[in-house]
């Protein structure tokens, strides 16, 4: 009798602990600006991966309508949403950081990303991923972006993104980065945190360490997306690009910034997509350009057949 005591007794331990060790609690810290047409598909699909709790820093304008009326009232009580002009908060690397002080103590991982950017953990959910041993001397892990296409889509159409640009995708160097909670004095930047004094390991996507002070803080050239990637929705449609463009260089006007931005943005568009006539006349209409000259040949060439 008292040996199937002391056996009840262990297993109800090592219940409680099992228990507890599946219960970590995770968060998502994003940024949106005019992201209204995305922010159900954003929200639905993270709840869905695993994650308790949805930080969102509203960037809308004040005279335009709120993230917070797009949300479903079923979800509102895993939303937190904060306006920017209210609190404040200027650009992405304020908001991820004011995200990380205000909740590391209440969440065991964050997940830091834009609302375009969608968390793909292969045959595996969230909690699972991230309960795997390999990763419990990690504080950082980062995961690479996969880019999808624009499918050759002129115009925005009311689908999920998932179904409307699907893959092959464009592998990239760029990474987004999975954090451990209770960090000190952690800042971040855009892509990943400034490397704490104190707590330093990084990890790639599969747990295995990296010695990442020695390389660029926003990419890692050895792609790796065996376990997990983030899907970068960096194109979408032609006019849903555009759109983008314009609204993510409030003084694209000037015509020096503009010039910076058509070599860095449309440059990199035209590059990954099939160029037609049906898009270089839209961009046309929109930015106000001449791109009759424009083909897959000379892109790299193309700013000195800038007209503005």
């Amino acid at each position: 009798m008292k040996k199937i005591k002391i056996v009840i007794s262990c297993f109800l331990l090592f219940s409680i602990i099992i228990f507890n060790k599946k219960n970590i609690k995770t968060a998502l810290c994003t940024m949106g600006k005019n992201e209204n047409l995305y922010v159900k598909e954003f929200i639905n699909y993270y709840l869905k991966l695993g994650v308790d709790k949805i930080i969102i820093y509203d960037d809308n304008d004040f005279n335009s309508e709120k993230m917070s009326d797009m949300i479903d009232s079923q979800y509102r009580k895993f939303v937190k949403i904060y306006e920017t002009k209210k609190i404040n908060i200027s650009n992405q690397a304020e908001a991820f950081t004011d995200c990380y002080e205000k909740y590391n103590r209440t969440f065991d991982w964050f997940i830091m990303v834009d609302m375009d950017e969608f968390l793909f953990i292969k045959n595996n959910r969230l909690k699972n991923y991230l309960l795997n041993p390999v990763f419990n001397k990690c504080d950082f892990i980062k995961i690479h972006w996969v880019i999808p296409t624009d499918n050759n889509h002129l115009y925005y159409e009311n689908k999920p993104l998932l179904e409307r640009f699907k893959g092959p995708y464009i592998n990239s160097i760029y990474i987004k980065t999975i954090i451990r909670g209770n960090i000190p004095r952690l800042k971040y930047w855009v892509h990943s945190p400034y490397i704490s004094p104190d707590r330093n390991i990084t990890c790639n996507n599969k747990g295995e360490i990296i010695n990442y002070k020695k390389l660029n803080f926003e990419k890692i050239k050895r792609i790796d997306i065996t376990k997990a990637y983030i899907i970068h929705f960096k194109f979408k449609s032609t006019e849903e690009t555009i759109n983008k463009i314009k609204r993510g260089y409030s003084n694209w006007f000037n015509k020096t910034y503009l010039k910076h931005v058509l070599r860095t943005k449309i440059n990199s568009y035209l590059k990954s997509n099939k160029i037609t006539k049906e898009k270089l006349q839209y961009i046309e209409k929109e930015l106000h350009l001449n791109l009759s000259k424009i083909n897959k040949s000379n892109i790299k060439k193309f700013c000195k057949y800038i007209d503005i």
